[in-house]
Formats: C-alpha cells, structure tokens, sequence
C-alpha cells in the first residue's frame, strides 16, 4: 500500500503515540548541559518546534563524554552549538538565549519548563520565580543526574500540595552529594534521564504521567509514582 504524504510526513512512525496537536507547546530548556542538550535533541526530533534554550556557558573538552557536543564545538557557547545540531537533524530553529536565566527575566512562562541545570540555588530560583505567577505554565520538569543515578520531578506551580512537596526537595548545594572530578557524568545515564524527561513532556500533555522517580541506574532500580497516584 502507498503510504500517505503530508507535511509533518518525518512524524508518521510516531502519530498515534504524539499527537500532532501537542507539538506547539511552548518549551523551555535551562540549561543546555547533559540533560539539556540532549533532551533539546529529542524534543525537536519528535515535532516539538517552538523551544527556547537558556545556558551562558561555553562548551569545554569535559563535556563532550555526556553532553550533545563534538570537539569542534569546544569554545562556543553551547545554545549556538546545539542550535546547529537541531537545525541539522530536524529543521527546526530553537530560540537561542546566550544568557544565565534570571529572576527578574520579563518573558512569560509558559507551556512546560525543564530545569536542566546543576545547581541547587538556581533550581530554587527558577521555582520562586514562577510558583503562583506563571498561569499559562503547564508544568516545571526537574531531571537531577549524577555519574549512574537520576530522579525527576513534574510539578504543577499552581497545586499546594506540588508546592508543599518539591520544596522539599530543595535542599541547598552544600547538602548535595559531591561526586569526584572522574565519576560526575556518563552519556548512558543522560541519554536515558533526557529520554524519561522527552516522554513526560508527552505524558503530561496527554495523560497521566510520571510524577516524581528515582532511578538508580548503577542497580538497575527504577521507583516512581504517577500523578494519579500509582507506583510503578
């Protein structure tokens, strides 16, 4: 049988598990990092077309083992690098901001945010600066990695009892477990922290979806609880 043609053509594999209806949702990457940059990719390779990155930092040689970039990359900022990557594999053009997000930062959020940084305090910041303020805001994604573990966190900013739960799981950087300069970050526990992190982008916007995990990829042991309540 002759297959059907039609604009979004590249998306028919995946049509009755990504609605195309999603894929305007407004999608905002801080970070552009190991998490980040892939989960960019990933984003963009499903049809999602309307995402903005925020990273001020530049790649260096120790990112390239976990993180989207190539050696060519070393010394340009990572949002134009990755730009380059996802115009190249999906057409698509992620609005670039070279920039630290700031708090007092006057674009409206919107859509799902991904926090894709790795600092407690800037986690912290993110969350205040949205909680009670952002309407349109759908839900704020926290993917957390170190070297072979990961957890997530989909919060809504308007639900009390969300609020009440990942504050607490704000603890401060000095709380958080150090890693050695050799065992921070591997590309297997990104890849499959920005896969989860993509498919709950999806979840979210078309049913029940992982609410918060813990994945200890080292042991092979995944626990989550979904929005409705189930574990898994």
């Amino acid at each position: 049988m002759e297959a059907v043609a039609y604009k979004d053509e590249h998306l028919t594999r995946q049509l009755d598990i990504v609605p195309l209806a999603i894929l305007d949702t407004p999608i905002t990457v801080i970070g552009a990092g190991a998490i980040g940059s892939w989960t960019t990719l990933a984003l963009a390779k499903m049809g999602f077309a309307n995402i903005t990155v925020y990273d001020h930092d530049k790649v260096e040689t120790v990112n390239l083992n976990a993180q989207v970039y190539g050696s060519c990359d070393v010394g340009r900022t990572k949002v134009a690098a990755l730009h380059g990557y996802v115009k190249l594999m999906t057409g698509i053009d992620i609005d670039l901001q070279p920039i630290m997000y700031e708090r007092q930062e006057n674009r409206e959020a919107k859509g799902i945010w991904i926090t894709a940084v790795d600092s407690m305090k800037v986690r912290r910041m993110i969350w205040d600066s949205l909680k009670g303020k952002a309407r349109n805001l759908i839900a704020l994604i926290d993917p957390r990695m170190g070297a072979e573990e990961g957890m997530m966190l989909c919060m809504d900013v308007h639900d009390d009892k969300d609020i009440e739960s990942y504050e607490k799981s704000l603890y401060t950087d000095e709380q958080a477990v150090n890693e050695p300069c050799t065992a921070k970050s591997t590309a297997y526990t990104a890849l499959m922290l920005s896969g989860l992190v993509a498919k709950t982008v999806k979840d979210r916007l078309t049913g029940d979806y992982i609410r918060n995990c813990q994945w200890s990829i080292k042991n092979n042991h995944l626990i989550a609880w979904t929005a409705a309540g189930k574990s898994l």
